[in-house]
């Protein structure tokens, strides 16, 4: 259930992200796939604990991904631009939520460069009450949006 919960915070922070402008939808679904597609170096853990060990917090959590996501924005987004922006921030949004909020799994973003991964000491753990606090928070803003976006095309 938390693990299911944390990914839809990816998805909702990104959809919160991608409202903050007006764009096209196929700019904001460029923003929230920038900022979800990150867990899918999680595949391994289909093969094994050791691929899925080897994989995550590492093929999709590094730099080379978050440079993809920014050129695919600004071949594919209709304003380019604001779209890249908010892909990146979308993108490096996902690292600092799974750097504080999922226990404390180092982030390899430099890899393959480089092994060193960042942690930092002060990381909750999954099922805590900060965790909670942010779906919640990210939940009540997914609702404030599509509010929003009801009233303008009312």
């Amino acid at each position: 259930m938390l693990p299911a919960a944390h990914f839809l915070t990816h998805v909702g922070l990104s959809w919160i992200l991608a409202n903050l402008v007006p764009l096209a939808t196929r700019d904001r679904v460029l923003i929230v796939l920038a900022g979800t597609v990150l867990d899918l170096d999680g595949v391994g853990i289909l093969w094994s604990e050791h691929a899925f060990a080897v994989a995550h917090r590492a093929v999709g959590h590094g730099v080379l991904l978050g440079a993809l996501v920014v050129i695919l924005a600004l071949g594919l987004a209709v304003s380019r631009w604001t779209t890249a922006a908010l892909a990146a921030a979308s993108f490096h949004l996902h690292l600092l939520l799974d750097l504080v909020g999922t226990g404390g799994a180092p982030i390899r973003y430099w890899w393959p460069f480089s092994d060193r991964g960042w942690s930092w000491d002060g990381h909750w753990v999954l099922a805590s009450w900060p965790n909670a606090g942010v779906i919640a928070a990210t939940a009540l803003g997914v609702l404030v949006v599509t509010l929003h976006r009801r009233q303008q095309l009312a």
